[in-house]
């Protein structure tokens, strides 16, 4: 009944609590390629998370070098749980508190590595994705650009929100193959 009211409490909380963090700003010529350790926060729904690695599959020999860490909500595999050099953190509804933060024990799992990209990929905006994105205090925090993405993503992807979940994710391994 008062999910609204507490998301926004939430979203307020973290705005609070980021206030005086400020990107520096930096080339943003080979921000993935040159990415040693990446965290991708993958849809909350399977369908969506299968998409999306599918989709980023083609980047697969890129991120062969990478240590990835992959924040999913499911239990079953993905197709980015193949990588080498991969883990991934998995989410229960406990992790998530009633104002759609993560909880302290969630981010105790993933905040002790340090990464240099962090790459949501909710095409809506989900605030637990979104704060621990910018909580990993990566240099490059890319998301979709859509209402409060601002305070969380330095990096912003604007797509057309007519396209199919896969074309967009495709749009986005696109984009990241340039860099």
């Amino acid at each position: 009944m008062f999910e609204r009211a507490f998301a926004y409490a939430g979203l307020q909380f973290a705005r609070l609590q980021f206030r005086s963090d400020i990107d520096a700003v930096q080339p943003m010529t080979n921000f993935f390629s040159a990415a040693r350790n990446i965290l991708i926060t993958l849809p909350v729904g399977y369908e969506d998370a299968v998409l999306a690695g599918k989709a980023l599959s083609m980047l697969h020999d890129r991120m062969n070098s990478m240590h990835v860490t992959i924040i999913h909500t499911g239990t079953r595999a993905t197709p980015l749980s193949s990588l080498p050099r991969s883990e991934v953190v998995r989410i229960d509804p406990n992790d998530i508190n009633k104002f759609s933060l993560p909880r302290r024990s969630l981010l105790q799992r993933i905040l002790p590595q340090t990464f240099d990209v962090a790459l949501d990929l909710n095409l809506d905006f989900v605030l637990h994705t979104a704060y621990i994105c910018k909580a990993t205090r990566a240099g490059v925090r890319v998301g979709f650009s859509r209402a409060a993405a601002d305070e969380f993503f330095n990096v912003r992807i604007n797509l057309d929100r007519q396209l199919a979940p896969q074309a967009s994710y495709e749009h986005v391994a696109t984009f990241l193959s340039m860099f």
